[in-house]
């Protein structure tokens, strides 16, 4: 109600999120098993990681500074709980990353199964209600994975055929 962009949201365009860690492996294995999504499975942290920084070790995925409108943070729509939320994705192209992926930064916080630790689940990135030094693509959570909060969601990854 307090935005002055974006108000009008697709509402079928809005990440995934309010899912734990359990519920995004059953939603990847049904993809997979189905074929809707051919050898679909959650990102690993590696994968999630180098999408997002790229080759240079970028902070954000477009660079090192995030301005207020470059991706959907608690900035963006200027800490007002009227105006936060999620945004549908894509909206934000300006925090596009080198490998063309959109939403890396802000929005939600994705799981992903983790590669430098022992944890079942790991969570990357950042979402709309937190700010830039919490929403970066060094950004890493452990939450338990029957864990689940509107700012967290999932990206699919699918192995390529052979």
């Amino acid at each position: 109600a307090h935005r002055d962009r974006r108000v009008a949201v697709d509402w079928r365009r809005l990440p995934v999120t309010g899912v734990s860690f359990l519920d995004a492996q059953a939603y990847v294995a049904w993809l997979a098993a189905t074929g809707r999504v051919p050898r679909a499975r959650l990102c690993s942290e590696y994968e999630w990681e180098r999408a997002a920084r790229g080759a240079d070790e970028r902070l954000f995925p477009h660079g090192d500074r995030v301005a207020r409108d470059d991706a959907n943070l608690i900035l963006t729509y200027d800490k007002d709980p009227g105006g936060i939320g999620p945004d549908e994705v894509g909206e934000h192209p300006a925090s596009r990353s080198p490998f063309g992926v959109d939403d890396l930064l802000g929005n939600a916080f994705e799981w992903v199964v983790p590669s430098i630790s022992k944890q079942t689940a790991a969570a990357r990135g950042g979402s709309y209600n937190y700010g830039d030094r919490t929403s970066n693509t060094i950004s890493r959570q452990e939450p338990q994975p029957a864990f689940r909060d509107a700012t967290l969601g999932l990206r699919v990854c699918a192995d390529l055929q052979p």
